[in-house]
């Protein structure tokens, strides 16, 4: 018995300090700044044990295939749209658009694993639940996971595996600033392996006036790279946003290229009796555009009206961010969820360099004065002026009034966000 106790004893001892680590890294998330790397880490801990494949340094030409022919995509929206209140903070996935009435194939973009798949069900008339799309996701090595949102349908092979299991569905789930009314989730566990090129479903397009909404998104998220240290990530509901990077940066030569020349938007030429919507391609840098705009120890960046262990303080229309667009990084806006004004908007303006009214939002800092912005480029939803004032790292003061900014701009009610 001695023996055999020895013999076992270095097991156990492994046992008890993975235990240990693992609650010492839970507690950790629950109670530290970023509850994302947490996540991380226990995500990491369970892939020890799997089957996928460590990923490269540099996953450039990682992705072998295209996840959709560049020939049905007639624009792709760089990342950082903003739509309040539901997307208040810059988005962490990229849209597509197309021009094509047709079937879209989709294909797998590398050897992968797909491990979960979500059926998206949208509500009638009469409240029953129809299954409109398919959220799929691959995992293509170790870490590095993408989600692609919404096959019309999907290969008869994955079908029937979903239909042999009984899945976890929830219902009646409202998403501020989406149109089509409460909807439904199932959610499946699949183990199924994919090669490059293999059509895994279709897309179709749906016609909206003139033109062709393409409901499909897609994210990337790699779990390889450490989320930033100076970001509370505890505000935010989706742990991918901390990873998330640009799906196309995965791609290499000249398939990238013909991504990349898709990127941009369409913008509003003529006057308002003669407006033509022509598009523009986004050539700043990132030209995949820019998730997480926050800059320490300025008011550029996300901010919450609420505590981080508050739960949808950016659904409840308690966010407020400072940004750039992501057509043209060269202009400001403001993305207001609310709490300060009625409703949700945007405010636009061009962002300058020295004084107190629109002033570039990386350039103020906590200096004891009160920044002025006016609605001077257009916007949505919202007009008048937004005061603000930095008054440390992580708190500033806010306010909605009417108006123009002047100069003797001041609060009569501000409010308080945090970050």
């Amino acid at each position: 018995m001695k023996v055999s106790l020895f013999k076992h004893w270095w097991r156990w001892t492994t046992v008890i300090l993975v235990a240990v680590i693992a609650v010492a890294f839970i507690a950790n998330g629950k109670s530290g700044d970023d509850g994302s790397l947490a996540k991380k880490m226990a995500k990491k801990v369970a892939q020890a044990f799997s089957s996928y494949p460590a990923c490269p340094k540099n996953l450039s030409g990682i992705l072998t295939a295209p996840l959709m022919d560049p020939k049905y995509i007639s624009q792709l929206t760089p990342l950082g749209n903003i739509n309040p209140p539901g997307h208040t903070s810059p988005v962490d996935h990229i849209y597509f658009a197309t021009d094509f009435p047709g079937r879209i194939p989709l294909l797998a973009p590398a050897d992968a694993a797909i491990t979960d798949i979500t059926e998206i069900l949208k509500a009638d008339s009469s409240g029953k639940y129809i299954p409109s799309g398919y959220v799929v996701r691959y995992i293509v090595c170790d870490g590095l996971v993408l989600d692609f949102a919404s096959y019309t349908s999907l290969i008869k092979s994955l079908r029937d595996e979903l239909s042999n299991q009984k899945p976890n569905c929830k219902y009646g789930i409202l998403k501020p600033g989406h149109t089509g009314g409460p909807e439904g989730q199932c959610y499946f566990s699949v183990k199924y392996k994919v090669k490059s090129g293999e059509e895994i479903g279709w897309v179709q397009a749906v016609k909206n006036g003139q033109s062709y909404d393409l409901p499909f998104e897609i994210w990337a998220a790699n779990y390889n790279k450490p989320a930033r240290s100076d970001v509370n990530w505890n505000f935010y509901n989706d742990d991918r946003y901390a990873h998330s990077m640009c799906t196309f940066d995965l791609y290499a030569g000249d398939l990238k290229k013909q991504f990349y020349s898709k990127f941009g938007g369409m913008v509003v030429r003529g006057d308002d009796k003669q407006k033509n919507y022509v598009f523009v391609q986004r050539t700043i840098q990132p030209v995949c555009g820019q998730v997480n705009q926050d800059v320490v120890g300025t008011i550029q960046g996300m901010w919450y009206g609420g505590d981080s262990s508050e739960k949808d303080l950016e659904f409840q229309g308690k966010g407020l961010a400072f940004l750039h667009n992501n057509i043209d990084p060269t202009q400001g806006e403001i993305s207001i969820g609310g709490n300060v004004t009625k409703q949700a908007g945007v405010i636009m303006f061009q962002p300058t360099h020295s004084g107190k009214i629109n002033r570039e939002p990386s350039e103020v800092k906590s200096d004891g004065k009160i920044y002025c912005y006016n609605s001077d480029q257009g916007g949505t939803g919202v007009g008048g002026k937004v005061l603000v004032q930095l008054i440390d790292a992580h708190h500033v003061r806010v306010e909605h009034l009417a108006g123009s900014c002047g100069t003797g701009d001041a609060f009569k009610r501000a409010f308080g966000y945090q970050r």
